[in-house]
């Protein structure tokens, strides 16, 4: 009987940080609502990491469950839906009036249907690809939007990046729920050979992150946002010339 008991306690390690996940969370939406909006942004950031390494901690300890995965998803809808919404609202959208605060209800929404397309399709869904943006991403684009903008002192930036958050709420909504295709790199090995290349391109990126956090979490972001449509129309035009080809033959 003894010998249970370590493995209930394991079950709770990868849960406590999806707990910890919910109160940066937590911690985000009661920043926004003091309008400490540079404080919300980095506790997103600070949710996104720790909701990474409860599935990490999960596999690695072998105590994946579905009440984790339950659990987790509930948590991501909080903190990658409802806690950069609110932030985003409460910072720049409300200038907006119906239109601000119905694109960050849309943002919310589109952020819960697509955890909850992909718990439904979580076992016959592709390793390498996500259909949809994957909410973390959404949410990283928009905390790290604001973040760049609380910093900047001219006035005419700050209303260029409302106009930018307002056309993004309805963008990254839409891309959540596409079919559109990204990249998931869980086919990446981190204990494999990298190329030397790739490992000097690391080190730049983090040594990038340095100097300016949210301009280059803001631009990496939303260089992946970018990534699926492109890699969709390159997907595409490669069908149409295959087709050409077999229509020659």
């Amino acid at each position: 009987m003894k010998a249970r008991y370590p493995r209930r306690g394991v079950y709770l390690l990868p849960n406590l940080f999806t707990t910890a996940s919910l109160f940066a969370a937590f911690y985000a939406i009661v920043a926004s609502v003091h309008g400490h909006f540079r404080m919300a942004a980095i506790a997103i950031f600070v949710a996104m990491i720790l909701d990474g390494l409860d599935g990490r901690v999960a596999r690695m300890t072998g105590t994946q469950s579905a009440f984790g995965a339950e659990y987790d998803s509930l948590a991501d809808v909080i903190a990658f839906g409802v806690a950069p919404a609110l932030l985003v609202l409460l910072w720049g959208l409300q200038d907006f009036g119906k239109l601000g605060w119905l694109g960050a209800f849309v943002y919310t929404a589109c952020g819960a249907l697509r955890l909850a397309r992909f718990n439904s399709q979580v076992h016959s869904a592709s390793k390498r690809y996500f259909q949809g943006l994957p909410i973390p991403t959404a949410a990283a684009v928009l905390a790290s939007l604001v973040w760049v903008a609380v910093g900047e002192r001219h006035p005419w930036l700050t209303r260029v990046a409302e106009i930018l958050a307002l056309v993004l709420v309805y963008l990254l909504a839409l891309l959540m729920v596409s079919n559109i295709r990204y990249r998931s790199f869980k086919d990446f090995d981190p204990h494999g050979r990298v190329p030397f290349a790739l490992a000097i391109g690391f080190v730049l990126i983090l040594a990038l992150i340095a100097v300016h956090p949210p301009l280059v979490l803001f631009s990496a972001a939303l260089l992946f946002t970018l990534s699926g449509p492109l890699l969709t129309l390159w997907q595409m035009r490669q069908h149409r010339l295959l087709r050409r080809r077999h229509g020659h033959h």
